[in-house]
């Protein structure tokens, strides 16, 4: 039987990955020994995150690679071919299964994908996760949900891991008493060391001396679980055999960031669009702006702009100068110029952006070239029509239908529209026409 030829006509989901989404995962998946890196998992997880309540199987989601991109932290000309080896890497990497039937030991192996299909023309990649995984994923009774948001940030898989553990728990009410600060905490997990090692995939020749152990796995994971996510947590020891530590106990609250986080989304976005749309306003080309935006640290972008907006020179190239204010910093700003740590919370956001504004570009093109091509028809049907009261209307007509377009954009807060936003000449023309007639009041 021949191997059935993957293309883009098969039936699919056109993925659109949300921080705020949810990740169902049972709880015995969370207690299997993984070996993913942290981009590994922001991709595996970010497909989970993408699974329903209600799906009775697996999906086969295309996802935008420069969305990947973005979500793992890659730039540059070549970003395409590292998020090709990430998923070729992802695709080499199993669980471990260890069980009994009663007579003999039973190891099952699971690979997280089950396929992956690259379309390099349309820049995107075909991936379904592996059908084995879905008594894991799919239906469940026993399981552990948390918000892709606080996981994403994390730049750790052991943090991501520990993150895990903690969450199983933390819903329990099981308070209890520290001793060492007498403070009170929600939950608690004991978890032995030699546990612990076998589910973050710590080799035995690896972090060896228990101080190393702490610094680099628990330590790690409480700084950046308590700055990160909804819980925080601390730990001390539980037992010890004679001089060696035996076992963990970790404490586990809500965190108040829950609240930050919930919020952080909407505040995000809302902050990365108004940034975006007064650089578009003040002439900058859509996807310069959502560059600029993507390079340079938000404060600095804003210092930089509001220098420009308050500045008495007069310049005739207005985007030249925002741009050349960006780059060599005008506004002389102190802080941090560039964004220097991966963050894919907020290149998730960017890239949301970004997709606001093709879609919203995508959809006013499309209702003005309704309006032109219907006067085209009038023109095929009527030979002997007036062509001057056509022309008259079909101009009118699209004014028209400009205002209505910056009333929505206005009210969404979407940028407004520009000619370089416009693919048919005829209706570009007619725009410059509606434009010189606006006044611009920043």
């Amino acid at each position: 039987m021949k191997n059935r030829q993957l293309s883009l006509d098969d039936e699919m989901f056109h993925a659109n990955i949300k921080p705020e989404y949810w990740v169902n995962q049972s709880t015995s998946l969370i207690n299997m020994a993984q070996n993913l890196t942290v981009t590994e998992r922001r991709i595996i997880y970010s497909l989970i995150a993408l699974i329903q309540p209600d799906d009775g199987d697996f999906k086969t989601y295309v996802l935008s690679v420069k969305d990947l991109a973005q979500l793992i932290g890659y730039k540059g000309k070549s970003f395409y071919n590292q998020v090709e080896k990430a998923i070729d890497g992802i695709m080499k990497k199993q669980i471990t299964i260890y069980s009994t039937d009663g007579k003999q030991r039973v190891v099952d192996k699971i690979q997280w994908v089950q396929q992956a299909t690259y379309f390099h023309g349309n820049g995107q990649v075909k991936i379904k996760l592996s059908d084995a995984l879905a008594e894991y994923l799919l239906n469940l009774e026993k399981f552990t949900k948390y918000r892709l948001i606080n996981v994403l940030r994390l730049n750790s898989e052991y943090s991501w891991r520990i993150y895990e553990f903690l969450k199983e728990d933390e819903w329990k009410s099981r308070s209890i008493i520290q001793n060492k600060t007498n403070k009170t905490w929600k939950s608690h997990r004991i978890m032995y060391v030699e546990e612990l090692r076998q589910l973050l995939d710590v080799p035995d020749d690896t972090l060896k001396l228990m101080k190393h152990f702490r610094a680099t796995v628990l330590e790690k994971a409480k700084k950046e679980l308590n700055e990160k996510t909804d819980i925080e947590f601390d730990y001390e020891v539980h037992s010890k055999k004679g001089r060696r530590i035996e076992s963990f106990i970790f404490y586990i609250n809500p965190s108040q960031q829950f609240q930050d986080l919930q919020t952080g989304v909407d505040s995000t976005m809302e902050q990365v669009q108004s940034l975006v749309n007064v650089l578009i306003k003040n002439g900058v080309r859509g996807d310069a702006a959502i560059k600029l935006a993507g390079k340079y640290h938000y404060d600095y972008l804003r210092a930089n702009i509001r220098y420009v907006m308050t500045s008495t020179s007069a310049k005739r190239n207005h985007a030249g100068y925002i741009i050349s204010a960006i780059e060599e910093n005008y506004a002389g700003y102190e802080g941090p110029v560039e964004k220097t740590e991966k963050d894919p919370f907020y290149n998730l956001i960017l890239g949301q952006v970004e997709q606001r504004l093709r879609q919203t570009n995508e959809r006013d093109n499309q209702s003005l070239e309704r309006i032109v091509k219907a006067h085209e028809r009038m023109l095929m049907e009527n030979p002997d029509a007036d062509i001057k009261y056509i022309v008259e209307n079909r101009k009118s007509s699209v004014i028209s239908e400009l205002d209505k377009i910056e009333s929505v954009r206005n009210q969404q807060n979407h940028p407004s529209l520009s000619a370089d936003d416009i693919s048919n000449q005829t209706i570009k023309d007619i725009f410059n026409e509606w434009q010189a007639q606006i006044i611009d009041v920043y």
